[in-house]
């Protein structure tokens, strides 16, 4: 749902709930109410205010969303030939315990696409690809 759409709904639920909330107030015929017409209005138009005023925080929140995903999307396209070497990472490349944050935000669409001839590789990786190191991968120093 576009951006402009959401806003007209927002506005919509808003108008409607203290249409609504006043004609519910207006119509209630409790005995704390006051009996005086105007005193009825007054209360009236409160309790549709308190009621719109409700509705529209909720939808003005929901409509000033950019209704985007959250999740990154990657795509990836590569030719190589010959003796050539392709690593194509989408997310974080980095080696395991060298102090960098991997990036965890998730990867909601890949799109990849590789031709190769001859000798040449290819490596592609949509998410993140952390190489070995860290201490598990370091060898001691005599």
């Amino acid at each position: 749902m576009s951006r402009s759409v959401r806003w007209v709904v927002a506005v919509s639920a808003a108008v409607l709930s203290f249409g609504r909330g006043l004609w519910l107030a207006r119509s209630a015929s409790f005995v704390w109410l006051p009996q005086a017409d105007a005193d009825r209005w007054v209360v009236a138009t409160a309790f549709a205010a308190v009621a719109a005023g409700s509705v529209g925080a909720a939808t003005t929140w929901w409509a000033g969303q950019d209704g985007s995903r959250s999740g990154k999307q990657v795509t990836q396209r590569v030719k190589a030939s010959d003796n050539s070497r392709v690593n194509q990472v989408g997310g974080d490349q980095n080696p395991a315990g060298r102090g960098m944050a991997a990036d965890n935000s998730p990867v909601e669409q890949v799109t990849q696409d590789a031709t190769a001839s001859g000798q040449a590789g290819v490596t592609q990786v949509g998410g993140n690809q952390h190489t070995s190191g860290g201490r598990r991968g370091r060898r001691r120093r005599p």
